[in-house]
């Protein structure tokens, strides 16, 4: 995940309403952490989800299979989801209304 569809909803809510009042110079500014906290996350991930070795392949089905059995399996999720989920909120939005 690299937060795709997230940076193009946020940068366009941001920017629309960064035009309307007239401040493009801080819509750079505003989004410049959040884009660099999601863009990490596409290099990362790749490498986990691009396997080019066969035994590689079966490890990771065999592991995924096995993941809802695991002793402490929530903690496993817990750090992928947690690395997302820190990217995705790596921004205040502002109330333009």
């Amino acid at each position: 995940s690299g937060q795709g569809t997230s940076l193009a909803l946020v940068g366009a809510y941001v920017l629309a309403n960064e035009l309307a009042e007239g401040g493009l110079d801080t819509y750079e500014t505003l989004m410049r952490g959040f884009v660099a906290a999601n863009q990490k996350l596409g290099p990362e991930n790749v490498r986990g989800m691009v396997i080019a070795k066969k035994w590689q392949i079966r490890a990771q089905l065999t592991v995924l299979r096995l993941l809802p059995k695991l002793p402490g399996k929530e903690k496993m999720a817990g750090r992928i989801a947690d690395k997302i989920h820190r990217a995705a909120t790596a921004i205040t939005l502002k109330d333009y209304a």
